[in-house]
């Protein structure tokens, strides 16, 4: 004969699972991802600051060319977003869904403008290079108009 349980499992008569019980305030769930997304965002702020204290040349010393490309903006903005996408994923699976879904847009944004980031810095370190005239002004210094080559424009005088 067999006795029933002293301590009653109320999930079982439900079909639940034990941990879908225990589900998170919607509000204090928005909160959280907004209060995380606030510090992400100082976190943020600051490593800009401080990447952009960096890059001036307090030397004034000048280079003939443009700057080469620096990785440290895009690297540092990336492993941001890749913690704060690890983050939006624990808190999912935390039984945290909205602050998660929260956390993973805040990483799409700053995947985003890190793109942005590297590629401004890469036109910024390969300008375009300066257009060349599509005529030759020969000796005597004028365009040929006629849209022929070179020895018609000196052989018309024009």
């Amino acid at each position: 004969m067999t006795r029933p349980s002293p301590c009653p499992r109320p999930d079982q008569q439900s079909g639940r699972r034990p941990h879908a019980s225990r589900a998170v305030n919607g509000c204090l769930d928005v909160v959280l991802g907004l209060l995380l997304v606030l510090l992400e965002g100082l976190i943020c702020a600051v490593a800009t600051v401080q990447l952009a204290f960096s890059r001036t040349d307090l030397g004034g010393t000048e280079t003939a060319g443009p700057p080469p490309m620096d990785w440290a903006p895009v690297l540092v903005l990336g492993g941001i977003a890749a913690v704060i996408c690890l983050f939006g994923v624990v808190l999912i699976r935390g039984n945290w869904p909205r602050a998660g879904v929260i956390q993973l847009l805040a990483a799409l944004v700053l995947c985003v403008v890190t793109v942005q980031v590297g590629h401004e810095d890469y036109r910024r370190s390969h300008p375009a290079p300066a257009p060349t005239p599509s005529y030759d002004p020969g000796r005597a210094g004028h365009q040929c108009l006629s849209g022929g080559d070179d020895r018609e424009c000196r052989d018309s005088g024009g």
